[in-house]
């Protein structure tokens, strides 16, 4: 005989404070970032500390503006949907970044099978970051050179 006993819904960490967790991060020239939104997003419960996603979001900011720098330059103003995809770019962005950090702290059998899952995820994370990128700028996904 076996049976299932269902657990609660992981709590958030008593490091999180939602008042805390409501910062929002400004770039000049880009949309605001807000830490709480990121964290319902990417669905990160209390295991990411505010600290750690802060630091993800402005190292994610920084990339996004840095790869979008010479289109921006020619723009006035992004419209509602290039707002939307570059939070989409930010957010996917820091969400791999956050799994590479956190795939290193248990390499034990089991760890490397979950780091060998979490590869999967960081390249799907990364595969999202650039789509968004893509789009912002109106090119393709996809560029195939014949060798």
């Amino acid at each position: 005989m076996s049976f299932a006993v269902a657990s609660a819904a992981p709590q958030l960490s008593s490091s999180i404070d939602p008042v805390e967790d409501d910062k929002t991060i400004s770039r000049e020239g880009w949309p605001d970032i807000n830490l709480l939104a990121a964290r319902e997003v990417l669905r990160l419960n209390g295991t990411v500390t505010t600290e750690r996603l802060h630091e993800s979001l402005c190292n994610a900011a920084l990339a996004v503006n840095r790869e979008l720098s010479v289109w921006r330059a020619a723009q006035s103003a992004l419209d509602e949907d290039q707002r939307l995809l570059y939070l989409r770019a930010v957010y996917w962005y820091a969400k791999a970044e956050l799994l590479e950090r956190y795939r290193d702290y248990d390499l034990t059998g089991a760890g490397e099978k979950r780091a060998e899952l979490q590869a999967d995820s960081i390249d799907d994370c990364r595969r999202i970051w650039r789509w968004a990128i893509s789009d912002i700028q109106g090119r393709p996904r996809l560029t195939v050179e014949l060798l």
